[in-house]
């Protein structure tokens, strides 16, 4: 009999503890045991150990494979998943047999580590199932393109990759500039950038010199997404457009081209996930949406996507989601509200693509835009965290970048600048925060703009960790996320940010060549792109 047959009529019976973790977490949740016990199992092929095979006796519950593997809209969960637990254990499986215990030792530790997740988060099980989906049973293809139920996400193929250099500045009382290899894996953890800096500061001057940097040493498979939330200069910069060969959007009265509910995987428990993550975004947008609001915010989301489970497009838009919403406030005999009226106002100004539209550009992390918001009022934030989950939905489904062995050099796919990103990272935008912690090995780089540096400590998400490269210019800030962020002693770190509030325009401070924080002049965009104007 073929081991995945095996599989799938075999009974898997839980030790009595396990039992009644599974029983509480699908307490929870209010999912059933099979969903509950899919999670688990890829929580445990998070950890890299292999887990022990069961020992005690088993006289807990007993899950059929059919019901725990079997799903019309999963078809390639089970092959999928005994392929992971044979590369996860590092051997294919002596016997049919030993392949049922590994699943059940995978089962139980996975129980138990999302009980431990479940105490963490105070018992809220979506904040568990919010974090721990993104992140578990990832399949890592080396693959020119990444297949899955409805949507190929084509992987452009690199020959060779060069060094990105871009010139940062000189260091005061040096004649000699100084620069950085932005994908320099030997030498640099990650490639997210930090800028802050008030108005007139010269952040944006320097901002726009270094992608216009990357762009030069990058070949057109690397994208470049500018959302340029607080003037409008940036659109307006033709030289700048150029520099980068990037597209202008404007909104309102451009069409964004992007799916606001397109998802990689349109299976029930994608949807039902998407439907969750949605809500939490907008809870964080907009506070005056209270929990019912976000919850038949949620029940509209899951009701369109299961509607259109058979469509040829299985995505709906604003407008599908307006009709649904629609639909439930009647249902429930509701007036209109802000949640309504919010969705009138995204359904008005037709922002993003529409159903009956030629599909959204994929792959989307390959484009070059300069998406201007700044006229947007209260939808600015809606329409930048569409374009960043959708990259980072895009992000994930990628294989790893491709590293040159003999250098080291990393293959970027994508800069995404956020300007004015304070309004992004109070928000606890999750999408961005992935692409921040994941986007090291799928080659996505991030360069944040703000005010100032106290902007980048936030409760939910320690930012001043996950960004590599970090340049300070004319600023009011406190003398801890100075020293956070460049790593110096408190004293240092109150002089430095003493000096930052004297600053003169288009100089700053930030790591140089020898790695120890100074002040410098920094390079602008006129002086290096001169030339081009």
């Amino acid at each position: 009999m073929p081991l995945i047959r095996h599989l799938e009529i075999a009974r898997y019976r839980t030790t009595k503890e396990a039992n009644e973790k599974l029983t509480r977490l699908s307490q929870s949740s209010g999912w059933p045991d099979h969903t509950i016990s899919r999670f688990a199992l890829s929580r445990s092929l998070k950890l890299e150990t292999v887990p022990e095979l069961i020992a005690s006796e088993k006289k807990g519950k007993e899950l059929r494979g059919e019901t725990l593997f079997h799903s019309k809209q999963d078809a390639d969960y089970l092959p999928w998943l005994a392929a992971m637990i044979a590369q996860h254990a590092g051997r294919t499986f002596k016997n049919d047999d030993e392949a049922v215990e590994l699943v059940l030792a995978h089962l139980h530790r996975g129980i138990d580590l999302l009980c431990s997740d479940l105490e963490e988060q105070d018992g809220r099980f979506m904040e568990v199932v919010l974090s721990i989906a993104r992140h578990s049973g990832e399949a890592i293809s080396n693959s020119l393109s990444v297949t899955n139920t409805t949507r190929t996400v084509s992987v452009p193929l690199v020959s060779a990759i060069s060094p990105i250099t871009i010139p940062i500045g000189t260091p005061i009382g040096s004649e000699q500039p100084f620069s950085i290899i932005l994908n320099d894996t030997r030498k640099y953890s990650n490639c997210h950038v930090a800028l802050s800096g008030m108005s007139g500061s010269g952040k944006t001057q320097l901002a726009k010199q270094m992608l216009g940097s990357i762009a030069r040493s990058c070949d057109e498979t690397t994208g470049i997404i500018f959302v340029d939330f607080a003037k409008g200069d940036v659109a307006d910069d033709t030289a700048f457009a150029n520099a980068i060969k990037g597209e202008v959007i404007r909104l309102p009265g451009q069409i964004l081209p992007v799916g606001p509910f397109h998802l990689q995987d349109y299976s029930s428990d994608a949807t039902t996930l998407a439907a969750e993550e949605k809500r939490e975004v907008y809870k964080n947008l907009f506070r005056n949406l209270g929990p019912k609001q976000q919850g038949r915010l949620a029940i509209a989301i899951r009701e369109s996507y299961k509607d259109l489970e058979l469509d040829a497009e299985q995505a709906p838009d604003f407008a599908y989601l307006q009709d649904k919403l629609t639909q439930v406030y009647q249902r429930e005999s509701l007036q209109p509200d802000s949640l309504t009226e919010l969705l009138r106002q995204l359904n008005a100004y037709r922002l993003f693509w529409s159903r009956g539209d030629s599909p959204p550009p994929s792959p989307l992390h390959t484009k070059r835009w300069i998406v201007d918001i700044h006229e947007l009022g209260g939808l600015k934030e809606v329409v930048a965290f569409t374009l960043i989950e959708q990259l980072y939905r895009e992000m994930r489904s990628l294989p790893e970048s491709q590293i040159d062995d003999a250098t080291g050099l990393r293959h970027i796919r994508c800069v995404i600048a956020i300007d004015e990103a304070q309004y992004y990272l109070k928000a606890q935008n999750r999408f961005l925060q992935g692409i921040i912690r994941e986007g090291r090995s799928k080659g996505f780089a991030v360069m944040l703009m703000c005010q100032s540096p106290d902007d980048f400590d936030q409760a939910d998400f320690d930012y001043t960790e996950q960004l590599q490269f970090t340049y300070m210019l004319q600023c009011k800030t406190e003398a801890k996320a100075v020293q956070r962020l460049l790593g110096v002693s408190r004293e240092e770190a109150k002089r430095i940010s003493t000096q930052l509030g004297k600053m003169e325009p288009l100089y700053g401070v930030g790591p140089t060549t020898n790695a120890r924080a100074q002040q410098f002049r920094i390079v602008p965009f006129f002086e290096q792109f001169s030339n081009d104007v």
